[in-house]
């Protein structure tokens, strides 16, 4: 029996990797006003640069989760598909965003070390617990994996790798297939927030939960801005949460906001709310951001990256865009 177990995982493991190969990436470079190429700044954000990604490998594209690297050397993604997307990143001599190298992409897997498929498979969010592991959330069937932690993000680590299923909030029952969790974040002490797409779009709070222990100990409400939606969150080295947020109207199109969640305010019943960062709207580079990561460097300087999910829609596209966070934000 553990002879034919040892030979499961490898097949398991060699066919995950066997999808990983023979992956062909394109990218451009993108402005962040392509009427005003000289503009380098929105809100309290510099532009570090960005690119338009593409590919010939049909499992490319719905990108609704990011994480980066603390040394911003490689990225780390999930698609609404369940796959696993990695890349190195690529600056210029100044620190410009240039390009991704080496990208990877290989099947999530279950808990019963199968591949997702149908309605298991749409990843939403992503975190990175403190001991290293990996948290993914999902819509539709709404749940929460932890992956074993990997020395590197790198697709290819993940081929294989079978997650356990740790406990959501049971009032996730209750919400449409497609509008519960959006964001994950770790906080200091370990816990982690859960952002939702909530049950009422009339409402200008979006409930949301702080996971301890195993146990959804604190509900609280997120103050979404007009016409916008939580789609992604993530920690900020000092622990206030750096919430992402879309908008899409059909006069004003696809729209973006960033926004800082002080720490000290998250508390049972609270409705979270803090000071926006940046807008981006037509004519800015934009498209449905929703995954977002942020890192510092060894100067003290803190970048930000965002990624789009283009639905695997040849309308959208998938976009990678950075920022560095100005000294003078608060």
């Amino acid at each position: 029996m553990k002879f034919l177990l040892l030979v499961s995982l490898s097949v398991i493991l060699l066919a995950a990797r066997a999808q990983a190969e023979d992956m062909h990436l394109s990218y451009a470079r993108v402005p962040l006003n392509a009427e005003n190429p000289g503009q380098h700044r929105v809100g309290m954000l510099e532009y570090r640069g960005g690119l338009s990604l593409g590919s010939n490998d049909a499992r490319f594209g719905g990108l609704s989760s990011l994480l980066v690297s603390p040394d911003g050397s490689r990225l780390l993604a999930a698609s609404d598909r369940g796959t696993w997307f990695s890349a190195e990143i690529q600056y210029d001599a100044e620190g410009y965003l240039r390009g991704l190298a080496s990208p990877a992409l290989v099947p999530v897997l279950g808990p019963d070390g199968k591949a997702l498929t149908g309605r298991y498979r749409d990843a939403e969010a992503l975190a990175r617990a403190a001991d290293g592991s990996i948290l993914l959330a999902f819509e539709q069937h709404h749940r929460i994996l932890r992956f074993a932690a990997p020395s590197r993000l790198d697709a290819h680590q993940l081929a294989g790798v079978i997650p356990e299923l740790i406990s959501a909030p049971g009032e996730l029952a209750e919400f449409n297939s497609n509008a519960a969790m959006e964001g994950l974040a770790t906080l200091d002490d370990g816990g982690l927030l859960i952002l939702t797409e909530g049950l009422d779009n009339a409402r200008a709070g979006k409930p949301g939960w702080l996971l301890r222990d195993g146990q959804a100990d604190v509900r609280f409400e997120y103050k979404r801005a007009a016409r916008f939606r939580p789609t992604g969150a993530t920690r900020l080295p000092d622990g206030d949460i750096l919430t992402l947020e879309r908008r899409y109207t059909i006069i004003g199109g696809v729209a973006a906001l960033l926004r800082v969640i002080p720490r000290e305010t998250i508390q049972s019943g609270a409705l979270l709310d803090g000071p926006e960062l940046a807008r981006l709207a037509p004519p800015l580079t934009v498209d449905n951001m929703e995954g977002i990561a942020a890192r510092r460097d060894s100067t003290g300087r803190i970048f930000i990256y965002l990624i789009s999910d283009d639905n695997f829609s040849v309308l959208q596209r998938t976009l990678l865009l950075m920022f560095e966070l100005r000294d003078d934000w608060r």
